[in-house]
């Protein structure tokens, strides 16, 4: 079962258990949540249930198959079903395999239409991006331009955080968002930290990008920033990376 059917099925599973808990107080709570996520008036009050705040959700990327997190927040704070809780884990989980497998297929060989096409799978897509990633690969006769040793790596990232989290503001919980942390973990950090956003900012994305192996959590971290609408930040990440 490939992603897009298994993102399908699960969809298909949680609006037939939820809009049997999510009436119009409820409903009215998801909307006042995700009114800025939405942003627009005109929209939200077109919503009238689950299904199409479900579908605005979608249009406005804030849930696809690569970031089910309003699933999971609305199962946590108004479900509580066992089931759909395990359904949802199971997907992400699923989700991180099949990740964890195309980035791994993408470096395997120097093969350099391979690397082209793999670069075009997640979403690096601007023509300044490709010229310098297709640069960099063209420079190496091997991956090492993008692998590095673990203590190399664990510098990288810490340089890239520290100049990212002086420049995101409050975009770094979009970020977050697109990187995979849970609502309720972004919800512990605002509130551990509640005046120093860029403590915030930095616990959240070292949170997110720890859980990477080496190079995942720089194309990952580029997808975020160009998804969260950043893309000053992912055009400096690039440069930090490609040095």
């Amino acid at each position: 079962m490939n992603v897009q059917v298994k993102y399908h099925c699960l969809l298909t599973e949680f609006l037939s258990v939820a809009q049997l808990y999510i009436n119009d107080t409820v409903l009215l709570t998801l909307k006042d949540y995700y009114e800025h996520h939405i942003n627009s008036k005109r929209k939200l009050s077109q919503i009238k249930d689950l299904k199409a705040l479900i579908k605005v959700l979608e249009k406005r990327d804030i849930l696809n198959i690569n970031n089910i997190e309003p699933l999971l927040y609305i199962s946590n704070n108004f479900l509580h079903e066992l089931h759909i809780l395990n359904s949802i884990k199971d997907y992400q989980l699923f989700l991180e395999n099949t990740q964890c497998s195309k980035f791994c297929d993408m470096y395997q060989d120097d093969n350099e239409p391979e690397h082209k096409e793999s670069l075009k799978e997640v979403d690096i897509q601007s023509e300044s991006t490709e010229s310098e990633w297709r640069s960099a690969l063209q420079s190496s006769t091997s991956t090492s331009t993008l692998y590095s040793h673990p203590e190399q790596d664990t510098l990288l990232q810490q340089k890239v955080l520290s100049q990212i989290c002086e420049r995101i503001g409050r975009s770094w919980r979009d970020t977050a968002r697109y990187l995979g942390i849970p609502e309720y973990q972004i919800e512990i950090i605002q509130h551990k930290y509640p005046s120093d956003m860029r403590e915030q900012s930095y616990q959240a994305l070292n949170l997110c990008i720890s859980k990477y192996s080496t190079d995942n959590w720089k194309l990952s971290l580029i997808h975020a920033l160009e998804k969260a609408r950043r893309r000053d930040l992912k055009e400096l990440v690039e440069k930090l990376v490609l040095k």
